[in-house]
């Protein structure tokens, strides 16, 4: 199974086949290659599998791909029951046609109760693109997530995140601005963007349960300021990054804060050399998650 994870302009890959000690990474690595033209995208994802799957060398690749989220969109809507009727009636009245015509629609349940769902638009250029170069690539592929969300399929998966009441997976972004992804006795609770600056910080965009935010954010606060070693408003926090701020994560890592753990699939996962590599630098591997679904680890 071959995992892609995009971040910006950068693509991360993790190979990886079943053996008798669980899931056996056999590459891992990553390129970079900017879209410098919109209108010829199905060749750039063309040009960056085929570039992937000839590192690898695995025959006909099976994979997944996790989206940058800045290439998705995001909003939320009030559906009891998570009813079909109220979700088609909330995008009749707010969406135009041409974006219909342009995005595909995906819904999950966030918050505390299941009356809000969290919607996730993907450009069906991508997904077309996609369908065009499993043909001509003789490929499969076998699901798309998006960034953070992927990360936290890894989390279950390598860490038993789902063993703990609570847990956040933690993302430091550029510019101080972090994505958190919060799951509370097993259920999607609030996903929000939060700048830290100096020893506070504010919430930029939030979806979800915005009283879990503000307690996650001033435990942030709090360990920023030295008020405590521990996060109280979840019971684990798995941090990583796939933007390269390193010294951030190093920072907060060193503060040796009781319940925190980098995201590093590696800490679970065997390579076929045994290989013993530099645990900060594999943290941008944290969104090949999605490959390990449905995978006992």
């Amino acid at each position: 199974m071959l995992a892609i994870a995009q971040s910006q302009s950068t693509y991360y890959y993790l190979n990886w086949i079943p053996s008798e000690r669980g899931p056996l990474v056999t590459h891992h690595g990553s390129l970079q290659k900017k879209l410098t033209d919109s209108d010829r995208e199905e060749k750039y994802y063309f040009d960056i599998l085929n570039n992937i799957f000839s590192q690898v060398e695995n025959g006909e690749p099976i994979y997944t791909f996790s989206l940058d989220r800045r290439n998705v969109l995001f909003s939320t809507c009030f559906a009891e029951g998570m009813s079909q009727e109220l979700i088609d009636w909330h995008f009749t009245q707010c969406m135009d046609d041409q974006l219909k015509m342009t995005m595909d629609f995906y819904h999950y349940p966030i918050g505390p109760n299941s009356n809000t769902m969290l919607n996730i638009g993907v450009p069906k250029i991508i997904r077309e693109s996609f369908l065009t170069n499993m043909r001509l690539l003789k490929s499969k592929l076998n699901g798309i997530s998006v960034g953070i969300f992927s990360a936290e399929v890894g989390a279950r998966k390598w860490m038993q995140a789902h063993k703990n009441a609570s847990y956040l997976i933690w993302k430091i972004g550029k510019m101080r601005k972090d994505e958190l992804l919060f799951i509370n006795n097993g259920e999607l609770t609030t996903y929000f963007c939060f700048q830290r600056k100096g020893n506070k910080g504010k919430i930029l965009w939030q979806y979800g349960d915005s009283e879990s935010a503000q307690l996650i954010a001033q435990d942030i606060a709090d360990i920023q300021s030295m008020k405590t070693k521990k996060f109280n408003s979840a019971a684990q926090v798995y941090l990583y990054t796939s933007e390269n701020n390193m010294n951030d994560v190093k920072s907060f890592h060193k503060m040796q804060i009781e319940n925190l753990t980098l995201l590093n699939p590696l800490s679970a996962l065997k390579t076929v050399n045994d290989e013993k590599l530099n645990e900060y630098k594999m943290l941008p591997f944290a969104e090949t998650g999605n490959a390990f679904k449905g995978i006992d680890v």
